[in-house]
């Protein structure tokens, strides 16, 4: 009886250690690129020991996903036989979690809900969760990569490219309260006992005081550096560069914005970095669409250099961040900032009309694609009239797949490819 006490309770203290108390949690988070459609994910939490993955896979009501095997097998009298499309998902156990290009890599420790390898067979339209356990992904990292597998033999692997997650660096301020520091009692002078009459005998020695420690040099001064110049020209030119703390061991993410100008007759400019963390930063000027990046300063200078696109007819802007979910059209919070930039733009050119183009990667149905990047347009049209922009200034139209700027062959090529550009069309 004892025995069976015993083991009853190290199968407690290891559930509950599974299930640690969460720090930060990611409701669906963006994701850059699937390999399998009928897979998502739906959370990813974060403790102290784990990264957990909830995932959700659907499968095909057309009974053709992902373990399925839809293909004529040659038979012994030489004719063909139909094989019955069917699911059998499962979970590899030499699954990986990557940041950063894979320079840190996080093992697979256990799955919940799905067998591991390929063993359970799921009926089209059939929904399974589950959830995958990983190491914890050091702080600091917000985008990650997860390979399951390569595919192949009738299998299609679920791997997602580019996981944003909220993950911040842990900030190393000590939650103790210091002790006063003591100073030392000078030592006294050890008594020795007089060996004759009247005579004192000679004091000990005192100890040589410790000279004291030189200060730590100063750490070496950090900024972001560059040029501000027309795109279409090359002139250098002036601009106000803004700038604003967004994340840190110093910083929440809610410091207020500063600015710097840059030089009109160099166009240089220079930011003093006093908090190391990621910056956003902006460079605008009269006449010309602001231009805006993220850039995280640690030990040495950066250099980052802004050219200008000036407002005229005939210019073409790629609206960098604007961010959908995948093969949905639905505008995330994140794409805000820079739509509300182009909405001021707008309003300080009231005669300005402009055309939307909306574009997709080539993976996928060529008709679906162009109706998504049609459906995309429309959103960020939508979101332009609702801060006040009349909706006969704003044309739209979706080219989906039909205007790729690279090969669109590797897994990095495609997120350019799926882009939103505007093109003045009067100024």
């Amino acid at each position: 009886m004892n025995r069976r006490l015993r083991l009853l309770l190290v199968l407690l203290l290891a559930a509950s250690g599974l299930r640690a108390q969460v720090q930060y949690t990611t409701e669906n988070p963006r994701i850059d690129d699937i390999n399998d459609r009928d897979v998502s994910i739906q959370r990813v939490e974060l403790t102290a020991q784990y990264t957990i993955i909830y995932m959700k896979f659907v499968s095909s009501e057309r009974g053709s996903s992902r373990r399925s095997f839809p293909f004529s097998i040659p038979m012994p009298n030489g004719r063909g036989q139909q094989m019955e499309s069917t699911n059998n998902i499962g979970f590899q156990p030499t699954s990986r979690l990557y940041v950063n290009q894979g320079e840190r890599s996080y093992k697979f420790v256990r799955a919940e809900n799905i067998p591991l390898e390929t063993r359970r067979q799921v009926q089209p339209g059939e929904r399974v969760d589950f959830v995958a356990y990983f190491e914890r992904i050091d702080p600091g990292y917000t985008t990650f990569d997860l390979f399951e597998c390569r595919d192949g033999g009738g299998y299609i692997c679920f791997n997602f490219w580019g996981v944003h997650i909220i993950n911040p660096l842990k900030k190393t301020y000590s939650q103790r309260t210091p002790k006063p520091q003591v100073q030392p009692r000078a030592q006294q002078p050890r008594y020795i006992p007089r060996t004759s009459p009247g005579v004192s005998p000679p004091a000990s020695t005192p100890p040589v005081t410790p000279p004291k420690a030189e200060p730590a040099p100063a750490p070496a001064a950090v900024a972001i550096n560059g040029i501000t110049r027309d795109a279409k020209t090359k002139a250098l030119l002036g601009a106000t560069i803004t700038y604003r703390l967004i994340s840190g061991a110093e910083s929440v993410g809610d410091g207020p914005a500063d600015s710097v100008r840059s030089n009109k007759s160099t166009g240089a400019y220079t930011i003093p970095i006093t908090q190391r963390g990621v910056y956003a930063v902006t460079a605008s000027a009269k006449g010309y669409f602001s231009q805006s990046d993220t850039l995280a300063t640690n030990r040495v200078a950066l250099n980052r250099n802004f050219d200008l696109v000036p407002i005229e007819a005939g210019a073409t802007i790629t609206l960098k961040n604007i961010y959908f979910n995948v093969s949905k059209f639905d505008l995330q919070p994140e794409s805000y900032p820079e739509l509300d930039r182009l909405v001021t733009v707008m309003r300080q050119n009231s005669t300005m009309t402009i055309r939307l183009e909306g574009h997709t990667d080539t993976v996928g149905d060529f008709d679906a694609n162009v109706e998504l990047s049609r459906n995309r347009v429309n959103e960020v049209k939508r979101y332009l009239v609702s801060k006040g922009i009349d909706a006969g200034r704003i044309d739209t139209v979706g080219y989906g797949p039909s205007r790729p700027i690279n090969t669109n062959k590797s897994l990095k090529e495609r997120p350019e490819n799926r882009r939103v550009e505007m093109v003045i069309i009067k100024v």
